[in-house]
């Protein structure tokens, strides 16, 4: 039997528990050095979100964005507090699960997303079965389960954005995390305090030829990744924005994005940002002159040549990616490196076939592999450098199938989204590019990832379920339309 609750007329309860909350909240933090007071502290906010994401669902796919993208959890655990984003998913997957069942009693027509969630759950059960192919139980384990919790992100996502609205807005929450993390950066390279990193949130790799940003998670080439894919949602906020303020807001937020992209020294970051820009200029928007982006792209060329010494000579390497002769590849280091990863990736592959050898194992079993290929010997364990070179040797062909699956129904359904409301001409203009920005940074992020493995792959999740949401949103646009048209039209046949 379902409840037939409504929150809104339930004044009460709001009443007790807003004298409740703060009463308890006050004790606990009177003695926080009680380990009791602590955990009771956070159960009582774990009570205040629950109320307000039942209140407000928006409000919890919006506070798991803020989670994902500052990496909160990670920066808690570094100072010895427990993580909190595993039992934050909890809260906010519970409380939505309940509000669908017990208030709203609403069904969600799953029809256009159903291709792209089949892959997800394939991905998944593939992605599981991996573990018993894993020389390193503990670490395939952490795997599974952080998978486990990123599909559960995914759907909170799918649950509580259900309007062009509420998925806007949280569009624009990530850009403002983003920004409000790379503004940390810009002050550390300015200033050049790179001791300041403002409790983990703005972490600085430093290395012999600079000190590189790496935002939340301290690692500057995922850091570039990720700023690269919001840096797309923020050019098309720029060029179609009709608010004069929030387009003046966006270019700010822009140089600041460059700026922190600059500071990473990723190759694969610069890279990505490159072949992005071009695919606005002459894919995602017909309204650019070609003149203007080779114009772009050429100002970009100059400037490379005036830039300190430090970051000419990272965007110079790129050049060894187009060698005059196969072996000149070998002569930097950091590629050398990286061949040698990428190839011990692809012995892993034809060790196991299939399944692979167990999610997150290939760090472990590197120096087993890498002395068979023989280009580089390094004592400490590597990484694969690659997405794709990771899936094939950790999930074997299965989970690399099932992955592609998931990318090409995604883009599939995106693109089929765009088409649907083509001939509207105010959907066209408010909604579609919405749909064109977020295409535009899945695939900054995935072009970033052929030379970045996945060791943060959670804020690629995050993008992928606000995509599942957007194509979820346009249908229900669309039935909603098509039910109002015919009620219009259905006293005029009487």
């Amino acid at each position: 039997m379902r409840l037939n609750f409504n929150p809104n007329n339930n004044n009460m309860l709001f009443l007790v528990l807003s004298i409740v909350l703060p009463v308890g909240i006050t004790l606990a933090v009177s003695n926080l050095d009680s380990d009791l007071s602590l955990y009771g502290l956070a159960g009582l906010i774990g009570i205040a979100l629950a109320l307000i994401i039942f209140v407000n669902p928006g409000f919890g796919a919006n506070i798991l964005i803020v989670a994902v993208f500052s990496n909160i959890s990670d920066e808690l655990t570094n100072y010895g507090y427990p993580g909190i984003i595993k039992p934050l998913v909890l809260v906010v997957a519970i409380t939505i699960a309940s509000r669908y069942l017990y208030f709203e009693k609403s069904t969600i027509e799953h029809s256009k997303t159903k291709r792209i969630e089949s892959f997800l759950i394939l991905f998944f059960v593939i992605y599981t079965a991996s573990f018993f192919m894993a020389s390193y139980k503990d670490q395939a384990l952490a795997a599974i389960l952080d998978l486990g919790k990123d599909i559960i992100v995914i759907y909170c996502l799918l649950f509580t954005l259900r309007t062009p609205e509420t998925w806007k807005r949280s569009i624009w929450v990530v850009i403002l995390v983003t920004f409000g993390l790379s503004l940390l950066g810009l002050y550390q390279s300015v200033s050049g305090n790179y001791n300041q990193n403002f409790f983990g949130f703005a972490m600085v790799t430093v290395e012999d030829y600079a000190a590189r940003l790496g935002g939340p998670i301290n690692a500057p080439n995922m850091w570039g990744q990720t700023v690269v894919a919001v840096i797309a949602l923020v050019i098309f906020r720029i060029i179609h924005e009709r608010r004069t303020f929030i387009k003046i807001f966006a270019v700010l937020i822009l140089g600041v994005l460059l700026l922190e992209t600059l500071n990473t020294y990723s190759r694969g970051a610069y890279l990505a940002l490159a072949i992005v820009v071009l695919l606005i200029f002459f894919v995602f928007e017909d309204k650019f002159s070609p003149m203007i982006a080779i114009a772009g792209v050429g100002l970009i060329l100059l400037t490379i040549q005036f830039l300190p010494a430090s970051y000419a000579d990272r965007f110079n390497s790129l050049l060894i990616l187009v060698p005059s002769n196969k072996y000149s590849v070998y002569q930097d280091s950091s590629f050398r490196g990286r061949s040698s990863e990428l190839l011990t990736g692809l012995s892993m592959f034809k060790s196991s076939p299939l399944l692979g050898i167990g999610p997150l194992n290939y760090k472990p079993n590197y120096q087993k592999f890498s002395q068979i290929i023989g280009i580089e010997i390094r004592a400490e364990p590597r990484d694969p450098h690659s997405l794709y070179i990771q899936l094939l040797a950790e999930n074997g062909l299965l989970g690399f199938l099932a992955f592609v699956g998931v990318i090409v129904s995604l883009f599939s359904g995106l693109a089929k989204a765009k088409r649907s409301v083509s001939h509207l001409p105010i959907l066209q203009r408010t909604w579609s590019p919405w749909i064109s920005s977020l295409q535009a940074s899945l695939i900054g992020y995935l072009i970033a990832a052929t030379i970045l493995h996945g060791a943060y792959i959670r804020y690629f999740w995050i993008l992928a379920g606000l995509g599942i949401a957007a194509i979820r949103i346009t249908d229900e646009i669309l039935n909603n339309n098509k039910e109002s048209s015919q009620a219009i039209a259905k006293p005029q046949l009487e």
